[in-house]
């Protein structure tokens, strides 16, 4: 308790060395920002206000990503990119609503999002205490933190037994000097009300992905239903829309240059406090790695979806992710290299191991932790190529052998003492992944399957002869090829019917083990290899937490400044106002960009395809209330001070009064390394404006029912 107590303290006290527009808040720390000062028009009390309806509760999580609430029906609006996997997923049997997009006329006419399913946070509670009771009493690192994921599981479990709506996640922070537990309502009816076409959704495509100027209309409305007694449930047709108790309204004025703005989404991760050790092996090892097994996935499955447009829509929801992150991991390595990063992180240190050695006290607790932080860090990548393909089997592998490895595994898992049990593992968990197994087969396709198997296992074959995988040798020995394999593999299984997959994963591990099904004999062979790297980052985790921990209380020590816990897929705020920037010398990017340059991009081909329908409204200046009274023209995008990473796609936009102005989609190319160190100066969100949205669903859709449920007239 007492160091609980020292540690907020030490918060507060370096509240007053705010740095301007930096940081991915907690909702508990607001009152520590000057925010009034700021620009902000409302009480801060009205974003966030423990046991009390506020806006916070208006921010949907969608998994990986953000949305928000904007009528009393529950339609909530989101990114294109984020409904992109349900609008995938929904083109099947000819339809294709990745070209067309989706508009319902009606309630009736709204149709499942399939693997869609939002939660809205409910409370939020720091429980350090009871997680870290007692547990200073266990020494060894790797038994502590076992016993801190059960005492997290626990807690959650009993908070989801309240009722069967509920979710729950204890998230730590500052590497487990805090624990803070969010509790959610859960909702898995989820359905598509308005998708526009790709060619608005995602004009620009890859070439203008994290890049400014941007002209995209990023965005899509979904609804949440709920079942007639209020509770979130799966799709039935009895459900209703849901009720919620906050939503946001539209903004009446117009935003401009210098207005203050705030997001409230669910960033994903950042590494802000790591030390030059991280930096030095993402950059010349981890990114370059991705880099280049991602644009060969991506070439492939391009080359795949050239054989038929079910191909293509079938590769494309692996492609858009695997685009995005590789042109992130691009961006994240031309600005680590371009900032000199890795320079500006062992500066750092010799000025904090100047620090320490400064005073005897410091140098006795932390006189050595950079020397053992490196230590344990080396250790932890000996291995790290063979690691990372096995890491990676089950996103880049194919459905089955990645279907096959899940059914495996539980049944290991449960194979064991309960005590000795994964702590994260769960018998509920294991029956929602049984639910949500149809998601995984709507993007199956066997070509595409094959092909990425074919790949992964040659990466294998490749392997140093110390590191061979032996129980995979029967596919190098019994079968002439890897070809003659996948052909056998794929023609004899039953793991490509759902039904099937699913009854599976009822069986003990003694009856999986009699199986002669390929890929259940082949996840034999790589659960072992997996426990082995499971065991090897347990230990690894546990030490570097315990150092990363202490890195923390010398860099709190030493910079006196706020600190905000680096970004885990929790709730957080940023603020800064409506502002463009220059990227270097003599160049000014403005913060607005208009329906003007959107015409000015066309090419005819794709990615900058503009629907006819959308040349008749700008030829004819058909744009209705939406123009902008000083740029004379629709505002498309805008750029603001925000701090955000991947997570926040899909934020809700606020000007200080609290209304909607446009929802966040991505961060600016040359601040893409603010994942690592926020960029000054430079660093900026890209959101698309509430007032493209609405001109697209109003006069290119003619979508005015929409509106009319948001209170606009």
């Amino acid at each position: 308790m007492k160091q609980v107590f020292i540690f907020t303290l030490i918060l507060l006290t370096f509240a007053s060395g705010l740095k301007a527009d930096e940081g991915m808040w907690l909702l508990n720390q607001l009152n520590q920002l000057g925010l009034e000062e700021k620009g902000l028009q409302m009480e801060e009390a009205e974003i966030y206000s423990p046991g009390e309806i506020s806006l916070a509760n208006a921010v949907v999580n969608l998994g990986r990503a953000s949305a928000e609430l904007v009528s009393s029906d529950g339609l909530i609006l989101t990114n294109h990119h984020v409904a992109f996997g349900a609008v995938q997923r929904a083109s099947t049997g000819g339809t294709d609503y990745l070209t067309n997009g989706f508009l319902a006329k009606t309630r009736d006419e709204e149709i499942p999002a399939p693997g869609y399913v939002a939660r809205i946070l409910l409370e939020m509670k720091d429980v350090t205490a009871d997680v870290l009771k007692g547990m200073d009493q266990i020494n060894d690192p790797v038994k502590r933190m076992r016993a801190i994921e059960r005492r997290i599981k626990e807690m959650e479990e009993a908070v989801e037994q309240e009722r069967e709506d509920y979710d729950a996640r204890i998230a730590s922070m500052f590497s487990g000097k805090q624990y803070i537990l969010f509790k959610y309502q859960r909702f898995e009816d989820v359905r598509m009300v308005f998708i526009p076409p790709r060619a608005i959704g995602n004009y620009g495509g890859d070439v203008d992905n994290w890049m400014w100027p941007r002209h995209t209309g990023d965005f899509s409305f979904l609804r949440i239903y709920m079942s007639p007694d209020g509770r979130g449930a799966k799709y039935s047709e009895d459900n209703v829309p849901f009720q919620p108790k906050r939503w946001i309204k539209i903004a009446q004025e117009p935003l401009k240059a210098g207005d203050f703005t705030f997001i409230i989404g669910f960033p994903g991760r950042t590494n802000r406090y790591s030390t030059s050790f991280y930096v030095d092996f993402y950059q010349n090892k981890y990114y370059p790695l991705l880099i280049n097994e991602f644009q060969d996935v991506i070439n492939m499955l391009d080359e795949i979806g050239k054989q038929s447009k079910e191909l293509q829509i079938k590769a494309v929801g692996t492609t858009k992710w695997l685009n995005n992150s590789l042109k992130n991991y691009q961006g994240n390595l031309e600005g680590m290299q371009r900032i000199k990063l890795l320079q500006q992180k062992k500066a750092l240190e010799e000025k904090v191991q100047e620090f320490i050695s400064s005073d005897e006290n410091l140098k006795r607790q932390y006189g050595d932790l950079l020397n053992r932080f490196e230590q344990e860090f080396q250790k932890s990548i000996r291995s790290y190529d063979r690691d990372f393909f096995l890491s990676y089997f089950r996103f880049l592998a194919g459905t089955i052998p990645s279907v096959a490895n899940s059914i495996y595994g539980v049944a290991y898992e449960r194979a064991k003492p309960a005590e000795e049990r994964e702590p994260s593992f769960s018998e509920k968990d294991v029956q929602r992944s049984i639910q949500r197994l149809q998601y995984r087969y709507m993007s199956f396709a066997p070509e595409i399957d094959k092909a990425l198997l074919k790949r992964m296992l040659l990466k294998f074959k490749n392997f140093p002869p110390e590191q061979r995988i032996q129980g995979l040798d029967f596919i190098f020995t019994d079968y002439k090829s890897i070809d003659d394999f996948l052909e056998h593999a794929y023609a004899s299984t039953r793991l490509t019917d759902v039904d099937y997959a699913r009854s599976l994963f009822s069986k003990s591990l003694e009856e999986l083990n009699q199986m002669d099904d390929p890929f259940i004999r082949m996840a034999r062979a790589l659960q072992p290899e997996f426990d082995k790297i499971r065991k090897e980052k347990e230990e690894n985790k546990a030490l570097m937490q315990e150092l990363s921990k202490q890195w923390i209380e010398v860099l709190m020590a030493y910079e006196k400044r706020p600190f905000y816990p680096d970004a885990n897929g929790t709730i957080r705020f940023t603020y800064g106002n409506v502002a463009g920037y220059t990227p270097r010398d003599a160049v000014w990017y403005k913060p607005f960009t208009t329906l003007t340059g959107v015409m000015e991009k066309e090419t005819g081909e794709w990615p900058f395809i503009v629907p006819g329908k959308l040349k008749e409204l700008y030829a004819k200046k058909d744009y209705g209330q939406w123009i902008d009274p000083e740029l004379k023209d629709v505002p498309v995008a805008f750029l603001n001070e925000c701090d955000i990473t991947g997570g926040n796609s899909g934020s809700p936009v606020f000007n200080a009064k609290g209304e909607l102005v446009g929802i966040a989609f991505d961060g600016n190319w040359e601040a893409l390394t603010g994942d690592w160190q926020f960029a000054d100066g430079i660093q900026r969100a890209i959101n698309v404006d509430i007032r493209y949205v609405l001109f697209i669903t109003e006069k290119f859709a003619g979508a005015n029912h929409i509106l009319q449920e948001m209170g606009i007239k």
